[in-house]
């Protein structure tokens, strides 16, 4: 039985990811590191900053990395007071609709920037849970984030279906036992793939349609 569903927040429900890759290019171009939108796919999307930062910057020591990473956040936030984010409508639109059906709608997201972004652009409490950067120790594809969410809303974790645009988020999402559906908004359905299913537009996905997925069995044993 459908009881939540899990909603990743850069790149899925607002359009941060431009922002982002802008954020992160400027600052490993200034180190002298190559930096284009597939390896902030493969080695950063989804991950915490400091995880993100070492998996590019292999060369540097963990003080390097975390002064590194406040000069990320420092370009981010700049960016963002200059051109807030918008909401993607497709994500409203199914965020509505499951509430509509008295389904929990939960924010697990990696970014420390969570809160302070759902709040600049009005939706928060749109969410019955918001999980950040600030309360897990492990980074995606480890499911803590995704068993915090599901813990904190008190609802079964099989009973919840995570919507990522990552790699390593369908990765937790499968970790943790959940049904996953990746959302390919980049043309990037193939690295999307080991999700239980994709789709380009979660116009494309129904009530129904998540409550047949959520009761399915699947090929890793999760029903």
């Amino acid at each position: 039985m459908l009881e939540a569903v899990i909603f990743d927040m850069d790149g899925v429900i607002t359009d941060t990811v431009p922002i982002h890759f802008k954020a992160w290019k400027k600052l490993f171009e200034k180190y002298g590191y190559y930096f284009d939108f597939r390896v902030y796919k493969e080695k950063v999307d989804g991950k915490p900053r400091l995880d993100g930062l070492s998996s590019v910057a292999t060369d540097r020591r963990r003080e390097e990395l975390v002064k590194m990473a406040e000069e990320k956040q420092k370009y981010f936030l700049e960016f963002v007071e200059l051109e807030p984010p918008e909401v993607f409508k497709d994500t409203l639109e199914l965020i509505l609709k499951l509430k509509e059906e008295n389904i929990k709608v939960l924010v697990a997201s990696s970014s420390k920037n969570t809160r302070f972004i759902l709040e600049r652009i009005g939706i928060i409490d749109l969410f019955d849970v918001v999980v950040t950067g600030y309360d897990f120790k492990k980074g995606k594809p480890d499911p803590e984030i995704f068993l915090i969410a599901a813990k904190k809303s008190g609802v079964n974790n099989k009973n919840c279906i995570v919507i990522e645009d990552s790699i390593e988020g369908v990765n937790a999402g499968i970790n943790a036992g959940m049904k996953t559906i990746g959302i390919a908004r980049h043309g990037n359905e193939r690295e999307l793939s080991h999700a239980h299913a994709v789709v380009k537009s979660l116009e494309e996905i129904s009530i129904d349609f998540l409550e047949k997925l959520c009761s399915e069995e699947d090929e890793y044993g999760n029903k």
